[in-house]
């Protein structure tokens, strides 16, 4: 009797251990192509993701307030300080069509890929991630998912549409800063992806892009170059412009007037908590305006690093 019952608990050890793996398989999920490793939970728990590569396995990261899109990927928020969307000066009806845009693509309604293009600094990136902060609460968590997409993960990332368009919930894939040249494999991804590609992009993923040149590829300017690289230039120039007419919405952001730089520049002291007074303010804002001469720009990046030189030790 007593080698029957030790039996009996051998076998329920066992089911038990067979159990415990199989719902820690169900958990944590690899896809079978690949390496893509994530946790199940975690597309129901969070609002954004990222996508990256490290150790030979591709990973689907969630980014939760206190490690978000802003800290992990650098950007305006690189110290810790992201942006809301109440906090862009002089880009709002930007604004507006794409936060229209992305309002009408979580309820449920076809909404159109977005590319932001123009100089650097603008906010571009900051302006995705600060919707992405926007749509990271109830209910909207529920509805829609942001995932920003690494460039060294491109091999995987027919793999990655496959395991998220079944999910029940709408995906916006972030491709953030995409000037890269034509043969690069990222690029062709994207392409593909746009084009149609393998199949058809699923009605509950679209994509929203930053680059600092509107037709994301390279352009050849040097003599040496010119004509050297395709034996029909036009055609290449016609398929860069191909590639952005696949986004619904393109806009440009560019450097800003002096009074909306200086604008951003108070903006950021406040938000730093720099004290200053009236009559300081003067000095400031030429200390500003000589400060964006240096760097070569008005934009809101240099307004921030200007404010934080201000920071005292």
């Amino acid at each position: 009797m007593d080698e029957l019952n030790n039996e009996v608990r051998n076998i329920n050890r066992i089911i038990s251990e067979i159990y415990g793996e199989f719902k820690n398989a169900r958990k944590i999920n690899y896809n079978e192509q690949g390496i893509i490793k994530y946790d199940a939970s975690h597309i129901d728990r969070f609002g954004s993701f990222k996508f990256f590569k490290i150790n030979g396995e591709y990973i689907l990261k969630p980014l939760s307030d206190e490690n978000s899109a802003v800290k992990e990927s650098g950007g305006s928020g690189a110290d810790g300080y992201s942006l809301s969307l109440s906090d862009f000066i002089g880009i709002d009806n930007i604004i507006k069509d794409v936060f229209r845009n992305t309002m009408k693509f979580a309820s449920g309604k076809p909404a159109n890929n977005v590319l932001l293009w123009g100089d650097r600094g603008t906010g571009k990136s900051s302006l995705i991630r600060a919707l992405a902060k926007s749509f990271g609460e109830p209910p909207y968590i529920n509805k829609i998912k942001f995932i920003e997409i690494v460039e060294d993960t491109a091999e995987l990332i027919y793999q990655l549409i496959t395991v998220i368009k079944t999910k029940p919930y709408r995906f916006i894939l972030i491709f953030d800063d995409i000037a890269f040249d034509a043969d690069s494999l990222f690029y062709k991804k994207l392409k593909s992806i746009l084009d149609g590609g393998l199949d058809e992009l699923p009605e509950n993923i679209i994509i929203y892009a930053t680059s600092n040149k509107r037709h994301l590829t390279k352009e050849i300017f040097s003599a040496e170059k010119h004509g050297s690289g395709f034996i029909h230039p036009e055609e290449e120039a016609e398929e860069s412009l191909s590639l952005s007419d696949r986004f619904g919405l393109t806009y440009g952001l560019y450097s800003f007037n002096q009074e909306t730089y200086l604008k951003i520049v108070e903006l950021y002291l406040k938000k730093y908590g720099v004290k200053t007074s009236s009559v300081d303010m003067d000095g400031i804002r030429k200390n500003a305006v000589n400060y964006a001469l240096i760097k070569g720009s008005r934009s809101g990046r240099t307004a921030k690093q200007f404010a934080i030189s201000l920071i005292k030790d």
